[in-house]
This record gives C-alpha cells, sequence and structure tokens, in this order.
C-alpha cells in the first residue's frame, strides 16, 4: 500500500507502540556506498519475525534463494544482496504472513523531488514504477547526517508491502540526478518448517545441557551478557548427533530444533506411529527449542513439523524405536502360538469331555430306549398268541377239527419265525411281508377274507429295513375291528410305497373299523403308539408317523417313515 500512510508512523511517533507490531528493523547504505549530494541514502524494513534461523548452532545456513537475488546493475557490476541484521546490507527473510514497512533515511521534504522509489519481485517483474515520495514520518532511529553534517529529523515513508510464500519485493531508491547511486532493500517470504538438528535420549544429558548453555551462551550479542557467559563449553559439532534408531529402554526422547521462535507454542507436531498411529497436530509445550516426546512405545514413528503461522510447509524426522526381546515379533508369534496350541488343546479336552459325556448319555438314553422297545416288542407275542388261541378255541367251538389242527400248525411256524426276529429290532420288508402273510392265512381259516400284500417296484424290499412287527397290531385291528365280521366278503390290502426317500405304508379294509381318535383299538395298538414315540427318540432324522383315516368305504391306517429309504 503506497497510497496511504500507517498510522503509527505519523507524527508524533511511537516507538513502543511500532515495536509492538514491527519487532525488528533491517536496514541498508547505498549499493554502491558513494553519497551524492544529500548523503548516503538508507533503505529500511520494519517487520515481525516470529523464526530466528540464524542461532550459534546454525551461523552458516545459506538460503536456497541467494541466487535468486542476484541483481545486474547499468554498470554492468552484479552484487549479491547478503543477508543483513540490524545494520547489515541485503535481504530480509521473512516466514510469516505478515505486512513490512518500508522506509528511507537520507531524503527530506525540501529534496524529495530529486528522488523515486519503484517495487520490484524477482528481477525484473515491476509492481509499482518510479514514482515520487509522498509521505514522510519523524525519524525512528537517530544518528543518520546528511553530507553537510545536519542530523536528519524525517524519514520518507515508501509504504507497507506483502506477498505469498517463496516470492521477494525489492524496494529501490535513487537520486535521479545522480542515476548511479541506488540503494535498496530486499525482503523474501520463504517456505520454512523446523528441522531436526541432534536428538538426545534421557541417557545424553549432560550432552543435552551442553548444547543448550552454548546456545545460550552465544546467541547473544554485546553488550549482553548471559548467566552463562563465562562457563565453558565444547564445541556444538561434537554434541550435535541425529539418532534414527533407539533401543527399546530410550522411550523418552528430545528433539533439538535448529531455528529459535518467540514461543515453543509456535511449533507444531504431529506424531505419527507404524503410519496410522496419529496423535494429530498439537502445539509444543516445552521450549522454543524442544520437542520432549515421553513414554514411547516401540514401533515406526513420523515426527511431522510445522510451524503454526506456515502450516502449509511440513518437515518429517523419521525415527524407530526397537522391541525388546519379549516384545518382537519373532517373540509374538512364538507366544501366540504356543498360547493358540495350548487354548486349541484345551479346546479340543473340552470338547472331547463334553463329548464323552454325551455318548455315555446318548448311550444310556439309547439303552434305557431299547429296553422299553424290547419291554413292548415282548408285550407284543403273548397279545398275539391270546388273539391266535382265541381263534383256535373259536374254531374248536365249532368243531373245526382240521381247521383247529392246521390253524395249530401254521401259528408254530409264525411263532419260530417271530422269536428269530425278537432279538432284532429293524428287518427287511421281505421277512415282514412274510410274517404277516403267514399271520393273515391263518386268519383266513377262521374268517375267509381276502388279502394283498403289493411292494413298489422302486423299493429294494430286501435292503430297506421296517422296526419288527410294527405292522402286525395293525393288521390284528383291520382283522378284528374290520373284516372278521365281513367273512368271505372281507378284504385287506398292504401296500409299500415310494415317495421321494419316504416310505409310506398303508393298511386298507373294507370294514366298518373303529374310533382312532377316542384311543380305542385294543392295547396292541396302545403299544405301538408307545413303540413309535420310543422309535423317535432313538432315530430323530427318521421319523415315524401313524395316522388313520375311516370313511363309508373302510379304515385306512397310514405310517409315514421319514427318510425310510435312505
Amino acid at each position: 500500500m503506497i497510497d496511504s500512510q500507517d498510522a503509527l508512523f505519523k507524527a508524533p511517533l511511537k516507538g513502543e507502540k511500532i515495536r509492538a507490531y514491527y519487532d525488528y528493523l533491517e536496514n541498508t547504505s547505498s549499493i554502491n556506498r558513494n553519497p551524492g549530494p544529500a548523503g548516503e541514502i538508507t533503505v529500511a524494513i520494519f517487520h515481525s519475525k516470529s523464526v530466528y534461523p540464524f542461532t550459534a548452532l546454525n551461523r552458516k545456513e545459506q538460503f536456497k534463494e541467494d541466487d535468486y537475488f542476484v541483481k545486474t546493475y547499468g554498470d554492468g557490476r552484479k552484487y549479491m544482496l547478503s543477508y543483513g541484521f540490524l545494520g547489515g546490507n541485503g535481504i530480509a527473510p521473512l516466514f510469516d504472513s505478515s505486512s513490512i514497512i518500508v522506509t528511507a533515511y537520507g531524503i527530506t521534504q525540501q529534496d524529495k523531488d530529486d528522488f523515486r522509489f519503484r517495487v520490484l519481485s524477482g528481477k525484473t517483474k515491476v509492481l509499482v514504477p518510479w514514482q515520487p515520495i509522498r509521505f514522510f514520518s519523524p525519524v525512528y532511529m537517530y544518528g543518520h547526517f546528511s553530507a553537510t553534517g545536519v542530523e536528519y529529523k524525517e524519514m520518507a515513508y515508501l509504504g507497507a508491502f506483502n506477498a505469498p510464500l517463496g516470492n521477494d519485493i525489492i524496494v529501490e531508491v535513487k537520486n535521479i540526478k545522480n542515476p548511479e547511486s541506488l540503494s535498496a532493500v530486499t525482503a523474501f517470504w520463504a517456505k520454512r518448517s523446523p528441522e531436526v538438528i541432534a536428538t538426545f535420549t534421557s541417557g545424553e544429558m549432560k550432552s543435552f545441557f551442553e548444547v543448550y548453555k552454548y546456545q545460550w551462551k552465544y546467541d547473544f550479542q554485546q553488550p549482553r551478557s548471559t548467566y552463562y557467559g563465562d562457563i565453558k563449553t565444547r564445541p556444538p559439532d561434537s554434541l550435535l548427533h541425529l539418532q534414527k534408531t533407539f533401543a527399546s529402554f530410550n522411550r523418552d526422547l528430545f528433539f533439538y530444533l535448529k531455528d529459535k521462535v518467540k514461543s515453543e507454542t509456535l511449533v507444531e507436531y504431529n506424531l505419527v506411529r507404524n503410519k496410522t498411529d496419529s496423535s494429530g497436530w498439537v502445539a509444543n509445550s516445552f521450549d522454543p527449542n524442544i520437542i520432549w516426546l515421553q513414554q514411547l512405545k516401540p514401533g515406526a514413528y513420523q515426527l511431522l513439523l510445522r510451524y503454526a503461522f506456515q502450516r502449509q510447509t511440513v518437515s518429517t524426522y523419521t525415527f524407530m524405536i526397537k522391541p525388546a526381546w519379549y516384545q518382537a515379533l519373532w517373540f509374538k508369534v512364538l507366544m501366540g502360538a504356543a498360547v493358540m496350541i495350548a487354548l486349541a488343546f484345551l479346546i479340543i479336552l473340552y470338547i472331547t469331555r463334553l463329548q464323552h459325556k454325551k455318548l455315555k448319555a446318548a448311550a444310556m438314553q439309547k439303552q434305557r430306549v431299547s429296553t422299553e422297545l424290547k419291554s413292548i416288542r415282548s408285550q407284543f407275542n403273548p397279545h398275539f398268541v391270546f388273539n391266535a388261541l382265541s381263534s383256535i378255541q373259536g374254531l374248536i367251538t365249532k368243531n373245526d377239527t382240521a381247521g383247529a389242527h392246521q390253524y395249530l400248525s401254521e401259528f408254530s411256524t409264525l411263532m419260530r419265525e417271530s422269536l428269530k426276529g425278537s432279538d432284532r429290532e429293524m428287518i427287511s420288508i421281505t421277512n415282514e411281508t412274510a410274517i404277516l402273510q403267514k399271520y393273515l392265512n391263518l386268519e383266513q381259516l377262521r374268517f375267509g377274507f381276502r388279502y394283498n400284500i403289493s411292494v413298489d417296484e422302486a423299493i429294494d424290499d430286501n435292503a430297506v429295513e421296517v422296526p419288527a412287527l410294527l405292522l402286525q397290531p395293525l393288521v390284528e385291528n383291520a382283522v378284528k375291528h374290520g373284516i372278521g365280521a365281513l367273512q368271505e366278503k372281507g378284504v385287506l390290502q398292504i401296500n409299500f410305497k415310494k415317495e421321494d426317500d419316504d416310505l409310506v405304508v398303508t393298511v386298507t379294509d373294507n370294514g366298518k373299523g373303529f374310533d382312532a381318535s377316542a384311543q380305542t383299538g385294543g392295547f396292541g395298538l396302545k403299544l405301538t403308539r408307545d413303540r413309535i414315540l420310543l422309535l423317535n427318540n432313538t432315530l430323530p432324522l427318521q421319523q415315524i408317523a401313524l395316522s388313520f383315516d375311516k370313511d363309508e368305504k373302510g379304515t385306512t391306517a397310514r405310517i409315514y417313515f421319514k427318510n425310510g429309504l435312505l
């Protein structure tokens, strides 16, 4: 801004207020040091400075922008604008976004028409062309004299300027009566971030304090003195070491920074462990030159650093804390494998014991069910014998001696077949139908009915098994309650059918039947239902269902064997 004057630089000038905003002053003499008729022109920059890059530990740094500021003037000579502080010549590096105020000593309101100034960027880009000086301010620093020895009481106010990071501003002043007399000052806004120049562990505190005392001793210039002024210290080069790998017991680390800053909170860091575990950006709270990280865990770290006033520029310092032997990957893998093996062993042991208990309980249950089944099956024989003897008694009552003898012969054969299968729970369909045929042949002698037993061709009757004598009570009920009273008109049909993987057996008669819903049908039917219930408990995947269907044409008993053909 060159069309107005900052209020702080208007009369009366108050230095303490200026220093509150602009705490640093850079001034330079004319480049060729040939003062004009009015005396040497001194151009000065007022600016604030948050970072002090040139410390006792960093006196030799050269900014990479040096070559950028080599300028060629009218006489063909090249000049390097060197870095100067507090009275030097050249460039003022800036690191934040604050503006600068540019003034010039050696110009008065009486001779201002003899002078012009302009503002450049880089070597050739003109930001403000040559123009006259419009504003003046009381002097900020006394001791500037004209060629005739008169001390100046005012200074030229050239304006307030700013530029983005990575750019510069060059302010040049010349006497139009003596073009060879040229004064200039340069400011550039440099990209900068904190840089680690040394690392210290808790076991290296002696070296750490020596470095700290060295910087305090030599950072101040005379006539200032410090507490460490008379203390002998070793050169810092022998103490500044960058370590990248630390032992597992070094969990507290000190990172010494190259620049000095006004406040430790102007330094921000983000500690990232193993590329994923991030602390987030936090302000430093220990010391302007030191970051102290405590209680670090083993792992690979990235220490990201930036200044609070220039957050877009970030530097990175990588380091690693080795794990202890018991924290190493091989040990964790070994211990993990051992724990997994032990856990697997315990699980297998527990499952084995649990399975053993289940098998024992299942065996006991199976034995109990088998005992009950045998008990129920043992009751079929006396029940069947009772029915057979009743039939024989009926033949004798009718004086049918020949029929009674034949019945008794058939009955003895049937009893032998029944006893052969009494020790087996399951028998093939072939054996079951053979026993049913013998029984029906006996009953035919008494009642004279007709019967038929059919097996689906898709069923292998020698391979497929059914519970022994399970159909016997159903057939007896069909004869007793159905076709027995019809004599020669009675018809009994027994069918074995395949439905997918299931077996369906139906016993159909054309008699009046009985009321199955009223749980009638005799002792044999009750035993059959009890037996089916026990069989379903024993074979959960092969359930058996019994149902009855009665109409005016007769009664059908239906036994459904789920998965009976598998």
